[in-house]
């Protein structure tokens, strides 16, 4: 991996948990205004969390477990939270976001909630 990479799953893990916290604290008004979440995924998301409970920060930020991997044909990255919790307890929800960068991958381009799924 090089150190552009490098420091691009850096930032993309810090924008993963910043949009975690976001979503937990509801403001999903803020995350459609930013552009990182759709009207059509933010009612997705709602019914899928409204079944689960609240969603809630893992007891501990160590459990909070997020992968980055860049797609083959490097067209974006993926960044993945395995699981998300509900209730203090971690479930089998997996939420998926997608980041595209700048050719040089130095900067986010944009950053989008891309789904849930079990």
């Amino acid at each position: 991996m090089g150190w552009n990479t490098m420091q691009m799953e850096e930032q993309l893990i810090a924008l993963t948990k910043k949009t975690l916290e976001d979503l937990v604290h509801k403001r999903y008004e803020k995350l459609i205004r930013e552009q990182t979440l759709t009207e059509k995924t933010a009612t997705f998301l709602q019914e899928v969390f409204e079944l689960q409970g609240n969603l809630t920060w893992p007891l501990d930020e160590a459990l909070l477990d997020i992968d980055v991997y860049e797609m083959n044909d490097q067209s974006y990255f993926v960044t993945e939270i395995r699981y998300l919790w509900f209730d203090h307890e971690e479930s089998a929800i997996v939420l998926f976001c997608k980041a595209f960068t700048n050719a040089e991958k130095t900067a986010i381009t944009a950053f989008i909630i891309d789904t849930v799924d079990a």
